[in-house]
């Protein structure tokens, strides 16, 4: 799937701003991207509504959203009056400066956290936190001086470490054998998905029983199995209809469909559309 799914990373290795760049947004609704540079993005107003790795979050006034890099997002629409603030840096200047070694111990709970929901009191202090980097950002040298921007990093970093700590209501799967299950299932679905859609075959490969199988699954994400299977199945069969010309048929033949009858049934209950409606779109 990596090689079909497009990759985006930023070429310089800082941005910061406000709003949402509506031409650019438009190009990538309803198409999924792997992401590899690192974000941090505050909503203020307006609705998003957006698919981080196999979940589906509905972004609201004061939701912070922390993604650290290499995952596959979504956009599904925005709100006319959306405002968001975000700060983002490259893959490349991530692991340069080896920073997020520091909240090692945080990241597994912010992978499995990317929304959290701020007082309105601290989401005002961040906007003012994002304004000002904003105005410094204007600034050719600010954005060319390797120490500054390790400094912002730093900043945002320590920013979401500390919004992190003082939740003790989110949710840790991480250390738990639930959660490698999970972990080893989305790496066999990633492999075997353009072959084996049934549940029965993962379980199987994991060596545990089916019912033990699907509901460790439904404790650790919230979905079945087989969303999660459909999930991955229809990002890469909504680059393919976006990004190359090939014929529906071929495409439903790759992703290990007997006939195009049965991807377009399959689309369709999942999308609400055709694929054919899907790409003219």
């Amino acid at each position: 799937m990596g090689s079909d799914i497009p990759k985006y990373d930023l070429q310089i290795d800082y941005i910061v701003g406000e709003g949402f760049e509506r031409h650019l947004l438009n190009r990538y609704i309803n198409f999924p991207c792997k992401i590899e540079s690192g974000f941090f993005i505050l909503c203020m107003k307006g609705t998003l509504q957006i698919t981080i790795n196999t979940n589906t979050y509905n972004i609201e006034r004061n939701d912070l959203m922390t993604l650290p890099p290499d995952y596959l997002m979504e956009i599904h629409g925005c709100s006319p009056d959306i405002q968001i603030y975000y700060a983002g840096f490259s893959s490349r200047f991530i692991e340069s400066i080896n920073l997020m070694k520091s909240t090692q111990h945080l990241l597994p709970v912010i992978k499995e956290n990317p929304v959290v929901r701020l007082s309105q009191a601290d989401a005002n202090n961040y906007k003012m936190f994002y304004e000002s980097f904003i105005c410094s950002y204007k600034s050719l040298w600010t954005k060319s001086n390797k120490e500054i921007i390790k400094a912002v990093l730093t900043i945002f970093i320590q920013g979401a470490t500390e919004v992190y700590k003082a939740r003790s209501d989110l949710k840790l799967f991480s250390s738990s054998r639930k959660y490698e299950i999970y972990q080893e299932f989305l790496q066999l679905v990633m492999k075997h998905y353009t072959v084996h859609h049934g549940v029965s075959f993962y379980a199987e490969l994991l060596g545990i029983s089916l019912p033990h199988f699907c509901s460790t699954i439904k404790k650790v994400t919230g979905d079945t199995p087989l969303k999660i299977i459909a999930s991955v199945i229809l990002m890469d069969a909504k680059s393919q209809l976006k990004s190359t010309n090939e014929p529906v048929k071929n495409i439903a033949l790759s992703l290990g469909f007997s006939n195009i009858s049965f991807f377009n049934k399959f689309f369709k209950q999942h999308t609400g559309t055709t694929p054919q409606e899907y790409r003219g779109n």
